[in-house]
């Protein structure tokens, strides 16, 4: 039996608040709300938590502040075991955080995210702290961090697999220039466009800038559709993955649930890539059958047992 795989997450680690009109929303004027919910949030720390539950050995490199906020995001990765020695509280700084406002029908009206505090994680906040993030077999990378600190991950990596997270349409513009230095891209329909500057709407479009990613040096790229499934490129080879059965609750958290599953048995195993994109499936199609983001009382036996209803296409 192989040894558990160390990953390292570096990004975003912050609350998630969501807020509903009682009454019909006006831009200009205050709003009375209801709260639905407030948990913990962010992608880089999402995917931490299932790598987490699926027995990986974790690590979390970012920033959050000196505040309770950022106390009880520490605090709740430190007391499920991942190693948080790297989320830097930082002095002077709030905890990111954010707010979604939605309307009388459940509609976003209004989205709020604060995230100046990530900012502050620039090249020289991580330059003192190489030989640390070195210890670890593994980094998943998302795009809240600077553009500029993406670029130096992804020049001081050395052997180290670099699996970058799009997050936003938005944040994948920073991804856009270095691309071609990352050994693993997972992204979705639209992040997919905005790298590769087509439109992908049908499965073919996305086989396409599979390959276009690939030819600016990603050698192995994943295109999430949503309900279509997913689009795969590994060592030129790209196929087709539909998704699995669901009886879907909450769709929210299953692309950064797919994602944890892959690297979780990928980390493990590089040479059965099939094997990995099963599991991202069968995580995915999991927490989409569960409330909330994430699939808190996880039996990888389940996971394992729906891995093996994922059937691939070579296109």
């Amino acid at each position: 039996m192989s040894l558990p795989a160390n990953i390292l997450c570096l990004g975003a680690a912050h609350f998630d608040r969501t807020m509903q009109c009682l009454n019909p929303f006006v831009a200009t004027a205050s709003n009375p709300v209801k709260t639905l919910h407030r948990k913990p949030g962010g992608v880089g720390r999402n995917i931490a938590v299932h790598l987490r539950l699926l027995g990986c050995n974790v690590g979390m490199a970012g920033a959050v502040g000196r505040d309770g906020d950022g106390a009880q995001i520490v605090q709740s990765l430190s007391e499920i075991g991942i190693d948080t020695r790297l989320l830097d509280r930082l002095p002077g700084q709030h905890t990111p955080g954010y707010t979604a406002i939605l309307d009388m029908e459940g509609d976003l009206a209004l989205g709020l995210m604060d995230a100046e505090t990530y900012d502050k994680l620039t090249p020289d906040h991580f330059l003192s702290r190489l030989s640390q993030l070195k210890k670890w077999d593994f980094w998943v990378t998302d795009a809240n961090l600077p553009q500029e600190t993406l670029f130096w991950l992804s020049r001081n990596k050395g052997a180290i697999p670099l699996c970058a997270a799009t997050v936003s349409p938005s944040k994948a513009e920073r991804w856009k220039d270095i691309v071609g230095d990352v050994d693993l891209l997972i992204t979705n329909r639209i992040e997919s466009q905005i790298l590769t500057d087509r439109p992908v709407v049908s499965i073919e479009d996305a086989r396409d800038a599979a390959k276009i990613l690939s030819e600016k040096g990603t050698p192995q790229v994943i295109i999430t559709l949503g309900a279509q499934g997913i689009v795969v490129l590994n060592k030129g080879e790209t196929s087709f993955w539909a998704p699995l059965p669901t009886r879907l609750v909450d769709a929210n958290g299953a692309g950064d649930a797919f994602f944890a599953g892959f690297t979780a048995a990928f980390a493990n195993n590089r040479h059965d890539f099939d094997a990995a994109i099963a599991q991202g499936l069968a995580m995915a199609n999991l927490t989409a059958e569960t409330h909330g983001t994430t699939v808190w009382d996880l039996d990888t036996r389940i996971v394992q047992a729906r891995a093996k209803q994922a059937v691939k296409q070579v296109l």
